[in-house]
């Protein structure tokens, strides 16, 4: 489930490998990506930049067109050298730079813009990147949750991507028990510390995820030095388990009216 520090890595690396290529192929399997005519489109062109914005995906071409991505639950950009790999029918679309592909898998929102075109009202609505250099994330989160509706639930509000964004449901859970904040708590019972603590921790768990090649690991345990494949979490999908600083057992049932699965300790939550 990609959530903000995926966007990140991923521009990061096009960034890095792509930006001032020219498009030399493009192919899709997507009735979506077909309808827009996306490979058409953008051969011939060329990457000037690309940037992440919450969890949305931006690729600003010369020509002056954008591509807009976002991977929702199930989609995934990869990086490689030849024929994408994976099934031909998941292949939302496919960008060769020369030796190099960009392949987008199971991707429902994608969408391309013709110069000069505004960004979508979903784009713009997006709140201020908890991975923005320019954003100091215990502030911004702290005035984010000071101005919405102080009977909201700590859970559902920070994953409110137009307060601010990055937050998906892992790291929510995640972010909320280092803070030490229940989630089903209103808001407005948040102190100005424990909401800078939210924010600031939240930030902290999306930039290792990008130093960590998109893998969310918040939990080392202390008696070996490596890791299981996608690391290991504090209490997100640890139901029923102890807790691993208390000992109490973790729970866990749907918030928001997404119905998102919330895990929290009811003992170090307060």
């Amino acid at each position: 489930m990609p959530e903000g520090h995926v966007a990140h890595r991923n521009a990061g690396l096009w960034n890095a490998h792509l930006v001032g290529r020219t498009v030399t192929g493009a192919t899709s399997s997507s009735p979506r990506a077909l309808a827009q005519d996306i490979p058409g489109r953008l051969r011939g062109d060329v990457l000037a930049s690309a940037e992440a914005r919450g969890k949305h995906h931006i690729m600003r071409f010369a020509s002056g067109r954008v591509l807009l991505t976002h991977l929702r639950m199930n989609g995934v950009w990869r990086l490689g050298r030849g024929t994408p790999r994976g099934r031909p029918r998941n292949l939302t679309l496919a960008l060769e730079f020369g030796d190099v592909t960009a392949a987008l898998y199971r991707c429902q929102s994608v969408r391309l813009l013709e110069p000069g075109e505004p960004l979508p009202p979903g784009v713009r609505r997006v709140g201020p990147d908890l991975l923005d250099d320019a954003v100091d994330p215990a502030a911004t989160t702290r005035d984010a949750l000071a101005a919405t509706d102080p009977g909201r639930e700590v859970g559902e509000a920070v994953m409110d991507q137009t307060l601010v964004s990055g937050i998906g449901n892992v790291y929510k859970s995640e972010s909320l028990f280092l803070a030490g904040v229940d989630p089903w708590r209103a808001v407005g019972t948040l102190t100005s510390a424990e909401a800078e603590d939210v924010g600031r921790i939240a930030a902290e768990l999306l930039r290792r995820g990008v130093r960590d090649g998109g893998a969310i690991t918040t939990f080392d345990p202390p008696s070996r030095p490596w890791r299981r494949p996608g690391g290991e979490r504090w209490v997100y999908r640890r139901v029923d388990e102890p807790c691993r600083r208390c000992g109490a057992r973790i729970r866990a049932r749907g918030q928001g009216d997404e119905n998102r699965t919330t895990y929290w300790c009811p003992s170090c939550q307060k």
